[in-house]
Parts: structure tokens; C-alpha cells; sequence
């Protein structure tokens, strides 16, 4: 599984905050307005948004992603 990073500017979107998905991210996950996202967030900082519903898949991927990032020496990056 690929893994990407990226920096998103945080916009104004009415009363509320939003950061916008890269444009093959939504073409590779057939995303759709109106698509709900589950998401899980932490007063730290962390964000997981995911269409996939299954915990156990998405714990999966997470540790995938993660391990991938360290792999890649990308992971001290991320600021």
C-alpha cells in the first residue's frame, strides 16, 4: 500500500474549520459529496478520517502506514 504525505492549509468553511482531500486520493477512494467519513481524533493533534468502517481493517492500515513512514525515514518529517 502506497503511503503519501502531505501539507493541507486549513480554510474557513461557514462557522467551521476544513482541510481539503488531494484530488487522486478522492479518484483512488471513489469519494462522493455526501460520502460519510468516520473519523477519530485526539485532543494531541491526531485526525483519522476513513470510509472504511471495519476497526479491525483500519488498525491494519494504520499500522501499515505507519510502519511504512518509519521505513521511509519520513516519519521525524512530519511537522
Amino acid at each position: 500500500m502506497p503511503v503519501f504525505k502531505s501539507k493541507r492549509k486549513v480554510q474557513e468553511f461557514g462557522s467551521s474549520l476544513a482541510i481539503t482531500l488531494p484530488a487522486f486520493f478522492v479518484k483512488a477512494n471513489e469519494i462522493e459529496k455526501g460520502k460519510i467519513a468516520h473519523t477519530v481524533f485526539g485532543l494531541n493533534g491526531v485526525l483519522i478520517a476513513s470510509w472504511n468502517k471495519n476497526l479491525k481493517d483500519l488498525r491494519e492500515c494504520l499500522i501499515i502506514m505507519l510502519q511504512e513512514l518509519e521505513d521511509k525515514k519520513e516519519w521525524s518529517e512530519i511537522q
